[in-house]
């Protein structure tokens, strides 16, 4: 944040954390006597508890009928963030500020959905304000297996409108991957009142540096349409992001336990499910990739990509060995090979999605290579060279 920012003058703070706390009884983590940290279900890694006997009490009372839904949540959200390309989340080759950066694309799906319930899903109320999310720092997940868990927010606050937009046309706001504020700020005045704003970040990064924050600007209209999974609300969504979760899509489908195989054959998805997995691919699908690529034409006539981006969001990463244009690393759809029944389904109805999605994408007049930015190799001069000019032009501020 600026240094002299106004952004958070005259805020309402709606939700905030002190730290972890008991799931049952709401005991933070820090009242714990001779002990470092809450349990956690032994089943689903996601619930907390400061006891045996409040876990034993959640169970009876809640947890017994979610605790599948839970880790086939934990599963789908971890084998995403762990399949994303060089140049995501994962990349041991990013400083903080990039990381930073990443972990805002891994969630922005989720600051979307907080931002909305913040905003009582009400698109007069949207007119009328912007959120702020605000930030902590986790170091030690940094190089671990729990790399997209390396923030966490601690703070969420309504904003005044005219207050807060005044601010974000006098700042250099990164909106996502893109770093043109004259662009951004224009844009802010083109959308008036039709569009809120969540500004993320304001934080301290390890290295002392004041975080960027990144603006991310939504239509008012869309707020009605992001509905929490069944049972959540702040005080319960929030903490489930702070334990690494992007994917809810289990959540909206709440199949009984144990699932049988009946279950899965005949199981017909909520509409419910399909709204939040249309909202969140659209969020998530930068990161995986997409037809917005950059790519060569080899001698052969094949085609590899070089790089892929989306627009929308402004995400932009070089692309991993063996991607093709649609599809991520290989690791992420063989880690969908799993044990669990409820993953399994999961997995199926994404992966049908998809498809579906792409075959929609394909019947366009221009069929199916229509969003590809293809670089011929040159007679002379360097490849690479082409790729840059052309990333410069396709992904300006880069």
């Amino acid at each position: 944040m600026a240094k002299g920012s106004k952004l958070l003058e005259g805020n309402k703070t709606l939700w905030e954390i002190a730290g972890p706390e008991c799931d049952s009884c709401g005991r933070p983590e820090y009242s714990l006597r001779g002990k470092k940290q809450l349990l956690s279900c032994a089943g689903c890694l996601v619930s907390k508890y400061c006891s045996k006997e409040c876990q034993k009490k959640d169970w009876g009372d809640n947890h017994k009928s979610q605790c599948h839904l839970f880790e086939a949540n934990r599963k789908l959200s971890s084998v995403f963030a762990k399949s994303l390309g060089p140049g995501t989340i994962n990349d041991p080759k990013l400083d903080w500020q990039s990381k930073l950066n990443e972990w805002n694309f891994l969630n922005v799906a989720n600051h979307v959905m907080i931002a909305s319930a913040a905003l009582k899903n009400d698109p007069e109320v949207a007119a009328k304000h912007n959120v702020a999310i605000m930030l902590s720092v986790s170091p030690e997940h940094a190089g671990s297996k729990y790399e997209h868990r390396s923030f966490f927010i601690d703070r969420v606050a309504l904003l005044q409108r005219d207050v807060s937009d005044a601010d974000a046309y006098e700042t250099p706001w990164q909106k996502g991957g893109y770093k043109d504020p004259a662009t951004v700020v224009e844009n802010l005045k083109k959308r008036g009142k039709s569009w809120f704003n969540i500004f993320v970040g304001f934080c301290k990064l390890p290295n002392g540096q004041d975080s960027r924050t990144q603006m991310w600007s939504v239509p008012c209209s869309q707020v009605e349409l992001q509905v929490m999974p069944p049972g959540f609300e702040l005080n319960r969504y929030i903490p489930h992001v702070n334990r690494g979760i992007t994917h809810f899509h289990a959540s909206f489908w709440p199949l009984p336990r144990p699932i049988s195989d009946h279950d899965l054959k005949s199981a017909e998805a909520p509409s419910a499910l399909a709204m939040y997995t249309f909202h969140q691919f659209q969020a998530l699908s930068g990161l995986k990739g997409g037809r917005h690529v950059i790519g060569a034409v080899n001698p052969d006539g094949s085609r590899t990509p070089r790089y892929k981006f989306c627009k929308a969001n402004g995400h932009f990463r070089a692309c991993a060995p063996g991607e093709t244009y649609y599809d991520g690393p290989v690791e992420y759809k063989r880690d969908l090979e799993n044990p669990s029944r409820m993953v399994r389904l999961l997995s199926k109805y994404l992966d049908d999605y998809e498809q579906k999605y792409r075959a929609m994408c394909d019947e366009g007049p221009d069929g199916a290579h229509a969003k590809e930015t293809i670089v011929q190799i040159p007679a002379s001069g360097s490849l690479d060279q082409a790729i840059e000019d052309m990333k410069s032009e396709m992904c300006p501020g880069r």
